[in-house]
């Protein structure tokens, strides 16, 4: 049986496994650092690979996370042809993918079982350096995948590896798992690759339909937004009116509850002062009146300071009538009498 050879490059670890059929025969790994770059360790790390008899064997190589990214699709036309869509994300990746200022070469096309595509987007210097260090070496490169699709669960098969042996599960899915999102080298993608015309005119068609999909949703959102300005701007003065109107009856109303308000706590003056006249006793004199929304005094010359409090407290409408301040002694012709101020408040009911 042949040989094959699965590689994981990862930003600091490079990790090679030898399978023949599905059982492990080695396993080798060596590290990466600024110092030691991939440019220079790959070339090396291929030449000691315990190749043995097996002539140019073939090595598929998973790229890790720092230089691989994988992702479901959105935007592509629905076409079912995968060689023609990996065709289209070719030509347009940076609608796709993140390119961070480093350029980027796309991958073949999956779509799973919901008919959505499937690709991913792989590191053009990362690429280019293990294109040239397998040429430089003794093995055939068959393709390079994304770490992700690839990286195996269940790694029972690579026990002969020792405790690391969960390390090398990408290298070894990379060996042998068939269907991965690939990068091919040279023109084409291999052997099986659709005709240049054919390819030519389905991705032109894919380019125009993906064109259409991405610019109508955009030409239908502007032609909606200019309709909704324009229904906007036709409203725009009867709705100030309204607007000036509902503002007009907000103060009126409020305007009206002030006056209300201060309309059903109002006592009558001329009623309070009726009364009040009938409660003074003979020979009586009203000098004062103040009232106010919560009671009022009245300042008065009387016989007795004290039989006038005795009839405020009968008069409807007053509460509580108490004396403030003092009681000053006026003369008057033929008699003594007290001038006084009471204060009171008003009952609940007038």
């Amino acid at each position: 049986m042949s040989l094959v050879i699965g590689l994981s490059v990862e930003r600091d670890r490079l990790r090679a496994v030898g399978v023949s059929g599905v059982r492990v025969l080695w396993g080798m790994d060596v590290g990466l650092s600024d110092e030691t770059p991939l440019g220079e360790v790959l070339p090396k790390f291929l030449g000691t690979l315990p190749v043995g008899r097996f002539a140019r064997p073939r090595i598929t190589i998973a790229l890790g996370s720092a230089f691989a990214q994988s992702k479901r699709l959105g935007g592509l036309p629905p076409l079912g042809d995968e060689r023609v869509l990996a065709r289209t994300v070719s030509e347009h990746s940076s609608r796709f993918f993140l390119k961070n200022g480093v350029p980027l070469v796309t991958t073949s096309v999956r779509l799973d079982a919901g008919g959505r595509p499937w690709a991913a987007a792989l590191q053009k210097n990362i690429v280019d350096t293990i294109v040239t260090a397998c040429r430089e070496s003794r093995v055939r490169l068959s393709g390079i995948v994304p770490a992700v699709d690839v990286a195996l669960l269940e790694t029972t098969a690579l026990t002969p590896l020792g405790r690391e042996a969960k390390e090398f599960a990408a290298a070894y899915g990379a060996a042998i798992t068939s269907g991965a999102l690939t990068w091919h080298a040279g023109p084409g993608g291999g052997p099986d690759a659709a005709p240049r015309w054919r390819v030519a005119t389905a991705a032109s068609s894919a380019i125009f339909a993906l064109g259409i999909a991405v610019l109508t949703p955009g030409f239908a959102a502007h032609l909606v937004e200019h309709r909704a300005v324009a229904h906007l701007a036709s409203i725009a003065r009867p709705s100030r009116a309204a607007q000036r109107v509902a503002r007009d009856n907000e103060l009126v109303t409020h305007a009206l509850e002030e006056v209300g308000t201060f309309d059903s706590g109002r006592r009558p003056v001329t009623v309070v002062m009726a009364r009040l006249a009938v409660a003074l006793p003979d020979s009586a004199a009203l000098l004062a009146l103040r009232i106010d929304s919560v009671g009022g005094s009245i300042v008065a010359i009387v016989p007795h300071a004290g039989a006038l409090l005795t009839r405020l407290e009968h008069v409807r409408g007053l509460a509580a009538p108490e004396i403030t301040g003092p009681v000053t002694r006026e003369v008057a012709p033929g008699r003594d009498l007290e001038r006084v101020t009471v204060r009171f408040r008003w009952t609940a009911r007038p």
